[in-house]
């Protein structure tokens, strides 16, 4: 990696932070309230999200990339697949093994970040076609983080799977690949409309990120030595595997960029 490469990427993540610290400003301020957290985290993800998905797929793909779209989906979910193999095995270093946060740490094993912190990464690095690459590989992340990722810590509920892996960002998706391998074309207008809605949702999104972080903080310093645990299996022991394990697979272009930016995220 590049030098300039590795200072785009330091500053990739100061701008996260940076978006974290003033969400957590504005929750210790109480311009962000508990009751607003779920409420704007709807907006952003049920209503917003999807434009920059459907906008971004439309843009930035065309029917002859057929190998990328269906290895894209599958990576994401190798990925929460391979987060749950390391899970099960590294919950044994906890000190507190009780069944709740034994649950716990498996699922922050699975449930890594996997759209609004890679796409800051994406954006600055790679540019818009990266970014509707890792917008294919959540289609395979989605599907694991509501089956075994939630799975652990709220049992087999297949109503809600199926209702939300069945998400307006899905519907986008399958939306925008209708459009992509039929050839019809979005009317500029509509396009700039979408892609404007769409950009609202990443600081949005951060935003509420650093509330939900501000908010919970406290709580992880319960078991000091169970956060720590948690902090550096979540951030180098399973990430460092992951990638370990991507690089053997035959990707190249953007499908490797998409699935490099993909490591579990905090």
């Amino acid at each position: 990696m590049s030098m300039d490469m590795v200072v785009k990427v330091i500053l990739a993540i100061l701008e996260t932070f940076i978006f974290f610290g003033f969400g957590a400003w504005a929750y210790y301020l109480k311009m962000i309230e508990d009751k607003d957290l779920g409420k704007l985290g709807r907006l952003s993800i049920d209503m917003l999200l999807p434009f920059l998905t459907f906008s971004s797929v439309v843009k930035n793909f065309t029917a002859k990339d057929i190998g990328m779209i269906w290895q894209l989906p599958l990576i994401g979910l190798g990925i929460m697949a391979f987060g749950a193999l390391c899970g099960y095995l590294l919950v044994y270093g906890l000190h507190d093994k009780s069944p709740r946060r034994n649950g716990t740490f498996i699922h922050l094993a699975i449930a890594n970040n996997y759209i609004f912190l890679p796409l800051v990464v994406l954006g600055n690095l790679f540019g818009t076609k990266a970014v509707a690459a890792l917008m294919l590989l959540s289609v395979g992340s989605t599907i694991g983080f509501w089956t075994f990722g939630v799975g652990v810590l709220a049992g087999r509920d297949f109503k809600r799977v199926f209702r939300n892996v069945c998400s307006t960002n899905m519907a986008a998706i399958v939306l925008a690949l209708i459009f992509v391998f039929s050839g019809i074309q979005v009317p500029a207008f509509g396009m700039n409309i979408f892609e404007k809605l769409g950009t609202l949702a990443v600081p949005l999104s951060l935003l509420l990120i650093g509330a939900s972080m501000y908010k919970t903080g406290i709580r992880m310093l319960v078991h000091r030595f169970d956060a720590v645990y948690t902090l550096i299996a979540r951030l180098v022991i399973i990430p460092f595997f992951t990638v370990l394990l991507l690089k053997l697979l035959p990707l190249e272009g953007d499908a490797a960029q998409g699935q490099e930016a993909a490591q579990p995220a905090p």
